[in-house]
């Protein structure tokens, strides 16, 4: 019995042994595959660090610091690495050297940027990584494509104007002008329907306040406020009876120099404000009391906040409703800077998918907004009238960058996001916006027949642009109507001498061959 029981005991000993070597093994593989599946986890959620430039000195965000920054790092898995460019030939450079980041985001060497042997085209990795839901808009892919037919890059701030059109809160920027409204109580608070109303509100403060300018402009805004009113754009091309025409070339454009002649000659602007270079002078006359009015872009809330800091008594106004008989505002814009991945970046799909998420709502509103629920909050969705509401003011820069978001666009904007963030109730600049957005008339694919860099008729319209800025001085400042128009003549004759028929019919043919491609692909 003891025998067999002892042979008993043997045989469990030996079975829970090999149960337990059996265990021990099980054990150590699964603590092995729990170790690999967890480095194997761990290194997915590693961010990958890209190097991107960008080509603009102005660029608020140095490093990829902040609260936003690191939020679109946990959404997409990149971190980036900033550099902000010290001077315009510094991409130029890079270009030419081959020494590119992973990231490229430029305006100014878009076109040189937009290469295969520089860059990848968007299409090309959203194929070879299978992207889904990376929709481009037909318009902003014809706009963008290169000469060779591929798309490398899609220009911010670009809206398709029937996106524009059919956003309730989507409002475009308009040139402003805003008065004190201290004096225009004093003067009984006089009604301005008309650019005649204007003017006799200017000559009236001309009269009772002779030390003070009627009206100041912004040097970088001299005049726009009018060409709108005037119905004439101030830059780029137009169509005029079926046929594409530079700014210059609209009959129109004769009215808004005639007028602006005759508010210098009663007095109402003065010649040293085409002197000026520095854009804070017309502000600062504003902020000094030396001027009434000032025609700006549209920055009267700040003006009135550095007012009420500088202890002033008084406060500016904008007119919310355009003046003219017809005015027009043309939204021809194509955007302004795109991101490249270039051939040398060291992980392209994981690039592809950044801008994926950059370019969907969520990263848009992300970059440009905050955080929903924490830094903004909305009632309604944007296509249904929503905009967002601010927990932080969202105007002052020291706090965007503290947060880390570009109000203007983080690498990716198609225009909407920014627009409707600039709805804000009961406000100037709003009304202003709101009264604006049923002239406005747009038409991008204009905004693609500017010539290409090194062409002819890209110097001819350098050569006339900066022909125009001299002449049409001329015209401001001639002593009499008809010597106002004797030097608009000069200059129109000028304009055709340097080539303006040529670059009024490159403008037609390159826009029949921009039309032709967007109706093939719409």
């Amino acid at each position: 019995m003891k025998k067999r029981i002892r042979k008993n005991f043997k045989f469990l000993a030996i079975l829970v042994l090999t149960f337990s070597i059996l265990m021990a093994c099980s054990n150590n593989s699964t603590k092995t595959d729990a170790n690999k599946s967890s480095d194997s986890a761990g290194n997915s959620k590693k961010p990958v660090t890209l190097t991107i430039f960008v080509d603009q000195t102005f660029w608020p965000l140095k490093d990829w610091t902040g609260k936003i920054p690191e939020e679109i790092t946990k959404e997409t898995g990149v971190k980036l690495k900033v550099q902000v460019a010290t001077d315009a030939q510094q991409l130029p450079l890079m270009i030419s050297s081959g020494d590119l980041p992973d990231l490229v985001f430029t305006t100014n060497n878009f076109q040189q940027m937009s290469n295969s042997n520089i860059s990848y085209t968007w299409d090309e990795l959203i194929k070879k990584y299978n992207i889904s839901n990376f929709n481009i808009d037909p318009m902003a892919r014809v706009l963008n494509q290169a000469s060779d037919g591929n798309l490398y890059s899609i220009k911010n701030g670009f809206t398709n104007p029937q996106t524009f059109q059919d956003t309730p809160k989507a409002l475009g920027n308009v040139p402003a002008i805003s008065l004190r409204q201290d004096i225009l109580d004093k003067l009984g608070d006089p009604k301005i329907n008309s650019l005649d109303d204007l003017v006799n509100v200017l000559k009236e403060v001309k009269q009772k306040y002779p030390n003070m300018t009627p009206l100041v402009m912004n040097p970088g805004a001299i005049g726009q406020y009018f060409r709108v009113n005037y119905g004439v754009p101030y830059q780029g091309f137009e169509t005029i009876n079926g046929k594409v025409k530079y700014y210059i070339d609209d009959p129109k454009q004769y009215d808004y120099y005639m007028f602006m002649n005759e508010l210098y000659r009663d007095g109402l602007i003065q010649a040293e404000n085409f002197t000026w270079t520095d854009t804070n002078k017309a502000k600062d006359m504003i902020e000094n009391g030396q001027a009434f009015a000032i025609n700006n872009v549209t920055a009267t809330d700040a003006i009135n906040t550095e007012l009420k800091s500088n202890g002033k008594n008084y406060k500016i106004v904008q007119l919310t409703k355009l003046l003219g008989s017809s005015p027009k505002i043309y939204g021809n814009a194509t955007g302004w800077s795109g991101l490249f991945i270039t051939k040398n970046c060291k992980d392209p799909e994981a690039a592809i998918k950044f801008l994926q998420f950059m370019h969907s709502q969520k990263g848009q509103q992300l970059g440009l907004w905050g955080v929903k629920g924490q830094d903004y909050t909305m009632d309604k969705t944007v296509a249904n009238g929503g905009y967002p509401k601010f927990n932080y003011n969202s105007q002052d820069t020291t706090v965007q960058q503290k947060m880390g978001v570009v109000w203007w666009g983080l690498l990716a904007d198609d225009g909407i996001n920014e627009q409707v963030q600039r709805y804000v109730p009961n406000s100037d600049q709003t009304a202003a916006e709101v009264d604006a957005k049923q002239y406005v008339d747009s038409d991008p694919l204009l905004g693609a027949v500017t010539p290409p860099s090194g062409s002819d008729e890209q110097a001819i319209q350098a050569n006339i642009d900066n022909m125009i800025k001299n002449e049409q001085t001329k015209i401001y400042l001639a002593k009499t109507p008809a010597q106002a128009k004797q030097a608009y003549q000069n200059m129109m004759k000028t304009a055709d001498q340097i080539g303006l028929q040529k670059l009024d019919k490159y403008a037609n043919d390159q826009y029949k061959k921009v039309k032709q491609e967007y109706n093939k692909v719409k």
